[in-house]
């Protein structure tokens, strides 16, 4: 029977994580805080849960909470959603005093559910002093892997590692096109120019080819600066 049980729960664990939409360490087009981190957002049947860690960053004196007045907003509409409960975070004026520097506090704050159709939420704390928010989170798996790839090519990239800048930015452009952004059209650039530099022309050609063929925002832009940086026509 225990046995049956075990299995049972497991079962039905793995099933409302299929149900549930889940976005591990989304990326926000800005936030207040560098020190407090979104770790993961699941949205389920019922409700959006955002999970987030702050760390201590003083040496003495360091201390933190969060305001009843939290809530999510989408980005790119006027729908709001409500706080319904929070875990392992004090309600201010009450607050977490940290023991040390480098603590880390990781707490969770659970919102009525989100409409499945947004890519963009805000994540806002509406109060009087030092509140905290996210503008921009974007909620799409493939697209957050996306910009952590363009940022480390372009991080060799600045460092004439062009080599190792070339598999990022080829990652890029791997997949269809989930959410539009100029990381695309960036990523066409940055891989033609290196090629060009590496005497790779062909590679630069057939790249330049699908650059005109592609449908991402803005293509026009990129394919001007190509035209008037390296002869690729």
């Amino acid at each position: 029977m225990k046995k049956y049980l075990a299995t049972l729960t497991l079962l039905l664990s793995i099933n409302l994580m299929l149900k549930a939409q889940v976005y591990e360490n989304p990326i926000a087009g800005k936030q207040s805080h560098p020190d407090l981190e979104i770790i993961r957002i699941e949205i389920n049947d019922s409700s959006t849960i955002v999970s987030l860690k702050v760390t201590n960053k003083l040496s003495s004196g360091g201390w933190f909470c969060a305001d009843n007045n939290i809530y999510l907003k989408n980005s790119n509409g006027i729908e709001v959603y409500e706080l319904i409960n929070s875990e392992n975070i004090p309600v201010c004026p009450e607050k977490h005093e940290f023991a040390y520097a480098g603590e880390v506090l990781e707490f969770k704050l659970y919102f009525e559910k989100i409409s499945n159709e947004i890519k963009f939420i805000d994540l806002i704390e509406n109060c009087s002093n030092a509140c905290f928010s996210f503008n921009g989170i974007i909620l799409d798996n493939i697209h957050n892997e996306k910009i952590r790839a363009f940022e480390k090519g372009f991080e060799f990239y600045q460092n004439n590692e062009l080599d190792k800048a070339i598999s990022y930015f080829e990652n890029v452009l791997d997949v269809n096109i989930t959410i539009q952004s100029q990381i695309y059209g960036l990523s066409y650039y940055y891989l033609i120019v290196i090629y060009k530099k590496q005497g790779y022309n062909e590679k630069a050609q057939d790249l330049y080819a699908k650059l005109l063929e592609s449908d991402f925002e803005d293509k026009a832009t990129f394919i001007k600066e190509l035209e008037n940086t390296i002869n690729v026509e």
